[in-house]
């Protein structure tokens, strides 16, 4: 299966990346956003990307996943204004035979932001770990769409890395056969991690300057 995955467009700060990539790619079975597809919750900008997806293959099944960009109204109005997107906030879906499960993702470290503007962050992320080990681990060779990463392997080499991912998480899932597709990191040394049956790849469009292609 072809599977076309994307994030951090931050629409229409990086949308000529996405354009010019979509334009020359194959026709995938599925197309996955993982987050941060608009600029600081500007959600019109989201008429570039959806647009340009619709124009070349109006029946692709989309699905996508909020970043830390995408504000709570603008998840709302996103939800309602392009509502042939399968938006997954901590739900599943199965899709041509896939199970998918969808999901901000876990930080180890909430920002400083989170830790005073989010109440019970700590306490969300926890949840956030026990749903996703849960459906994991009852849905072997699962995907994972998360805009935030998952383990150190794929992400920026910066002070506080624990603010950019979940190790936690990563120690979860790390004996499960499951495909963890991220974003969030515009900068790493390497984009795809693999050990044993779990496979982790960071699409951020800054990182690759365009789509990326999973044969899965």
């Amino acid at each position: 299966m072809l599977i076309a995955a994307s994030s951090d467009i931050h629409s229409p700060k990086y949308i000529g990346f996405f354009i010019d990539s979509v334009r020359k790619m194959p026709e995938p079975d599925l197309f996955l956003l993982a987050g941060d597809l608009i600029l600081r919750g500007a959600v019109g900008a989201f008429d570039l990307v959806h647009d340009e997806i619709r124009k070349n293959w109006p029946e692709v099944p989309l699905i996508g996943v909020f970043g830390n960009e995408e504000f709570e109204n603008a998840k709302r109005k996103l939800r309602r204004e392009y509502n042939d997107v399968m938006w997954l906030d901590d739900e599943a879906v199965q899709v041509k035979g896939i199970d998918i499960y969808g999901t901000t993702g876990v930080l180890d470290e909430p920002t400083p932001w989170q830790s005073k503007s989010i109440p019970g962050i700590e306490k969300i992320y926890e949840k956030r770990i026990e749903n996703i080990d849960g459906f994991v681990q009852t849905h072997p060779h699962s995907i994972v769409l998360s805009h935030y990463a998952v383990g150190t392997y794929t992400i920026d080499p910066v002070s506080y890395p624990l603010q950019l991912t979940s190790d936690k998480l990563f120690q979860r899932l790390r004996t499960s056969t499951v495909t963890i597709i991220h974003g969030h990191c515009h900068y790493a040394p390497q984009w795809i991690f693999h050990q044993d049956n779990m496979f982790i790849y960071n699409v951020a469009l800054p990182l690759h300057k365009a789509v990326v292609l999973l044969n899965l």
